[in-house]
């Protein structure tokens, strides 16, 4: 469990802190050129037509775009591949751009801007989050400390885009209300989500995600309109749209911080077909261009049926070994 006792303004303040980086940043690293050629070479799709795109076709789509949005199997070495790679490009074309992450907690912001600045080693900065196993033995650094480097290289900021999981768990244990009224020292570090909105397409896209959840948490054969998984979706749903309303939030504050653009990591059902993320970003920056890209755990060479509108750009990789698969 994180604590929850670092200083709030650390986190208010994180952007402008990092303008103070200067030489203390690790020199920047040079791009993987095999990695990155890899990368680019993926299968990649209008998620709308299905059209076949390259990768200066996403290049171009992400400079339209204010917030990019990439879902994730967290397991999928592949998907953090994509992201890193989507990341420096928008990095290199936007300097100063945000790398936001799901994997990270607002009350750790100190740590993050910590590291950022050199005060800390790469081993103190993953202890003192506990993110070193985060989706199985070792995958921290592997997976995402590729992109708090990259950001560190180029003296941007990264953010911390969750809530606590202490609130997590409260907010589905005594509502979204009560901990709404939390302390203004608490209550910084978690954003209740929107849950209305005078914007009917808004709304029903707000209910698809909701009605997708309750379908993700049926049983086999359950009636995903049944009472009793109504009733028990909606319970854990308080703590989904807790993460959601954070993330989103997190995101439209670096906006409006004055990032020149957002990249913000999460997995896939939070990104995916207008995901509780990505909508929540949406009710706080209604004007802002958002580009949503997911990765399939998967290899296509057209945009299967299933993936038709998974997102913005769908792009495919390689399916991954699981445990449950065999």
């Amino acid at each position: 469990m994180h604590s929850i006792s670092r200083s709030l303004a650390a986190f208010a303040a994180s952007l402008a802190a990092l303008a103070f980086v200067g030489c203390s940043a690790a020199p920047k690293a040079p791009v993987d050129a095999a990695r990155a050629s890899q990368t680019r070479a993926l299968h990649l799709f209008d998620g709308e037509s299905g059209n076949e795109l390259n990768w200066s076709d996403l290049v171009k789509r992400c400079d339209r775009a204010d917030a990019i949005f990439i879902g994730e199997r967290h397991d999928d070495p592949t998907a953090h591949r994509v992201q890193l790679a989507v990341y420096e490009e928008v990095l290199a074309r936007h300097p100063g751009t945000v790398i936001g992450l799901e994997h990270l907690e607002r009350n750790e912001q100190t740590t993050i801007d910590r590291y950022l600045r050199g005060q800390i080693t790469p081993d103190q900065f993953i202890n003192e989050t506990e993110s070193r196993n985060w989706a199985g033995k070792d995958s921290w650094v592997v997976f995402w400390q590729p992109l708090v480097d990259r950001a560190r290289e180029d003296h941007a900021p990264v953010v911390g885009g969750n809530a606590p999981r202490d609130y997590v768990r409260r907010a589905r244990s005594e509502g979204h209300e009560a901990i709404d009224k939390l302390p203004q020292p608490e209550r910084a570090y978690f954003d209740v989500p929107v849950k209305h909105r005078d914007d009917a397409t808004w709304n029903a896209a707000w209910e698809a995600y909701k009605r997708r959840f309750r379908q993700f948490m049926a049983s086999d054969g359950e009636d995903i309109d049944g009472a009793e998984l109504v009733e028990r979706s909606e319970s854990v749903f308080l703590s989904q749209s807790t993460w959601d309303g954070t993330m989103g939030a997190s995101a439209a504050n670096a906006l409006a911080q004055g990032a020149p653009k957002v990249v913000f990591c999460a997995g896939c059902f939070h990104i995916e077909r207008l995901g509780g993320t990505v909508l929540q970003f949406m009710a706080r920056r209604p004007q802002a261009r958002v580009i949503t890209i997911t990765v399939i755990d998967d290899a296509s060479a057209s945009l299967r049926s299933d993936d038709r509108k998974a997102a913005d750009i769908v792009i495919y990789g390689s399916p991954v070994a699981r445990k449950r698969d065999s």
